[in-house]
């Protein structure tokens, strides 16, 4: 698999876990138990920070590709 899918799909779950980290932390302090919907909210929290690290790595990665294309035109040009 190439690296830009990789991280196109490490960003799609990222995404998702936080949704069904908030979903659950919210559920948990609804009944109750606010140590667990705390820490809920906090994983949350570090996903988005995971989703904006892949998301900068396939960023990355197009742009490294890019160049990298243009750069063999620039020597089949010459």
């Amino acid at each position: 698999m190439k690296p830009a899918k990789t991280y196109l799909l490490a960003t799609a779950f990222f995404t998702l876990l936080f949704m069904g980290l908030v979903a659950f932390g919210s559920y948990l302090l609804s009944v109750g138990s606010k140590q667990y919907g705390v820490a809920a909210f906090l994983f949350a929290f570090a996903a988005v920070f995971a989703q904006m690290t892949c998301l900068a790595l396939f960023l990355r990665q197009k742009a490294r590709s890019q160049a990298a294309q243009a750069q063999q035109k620039e020597n089949r040009n010459a």
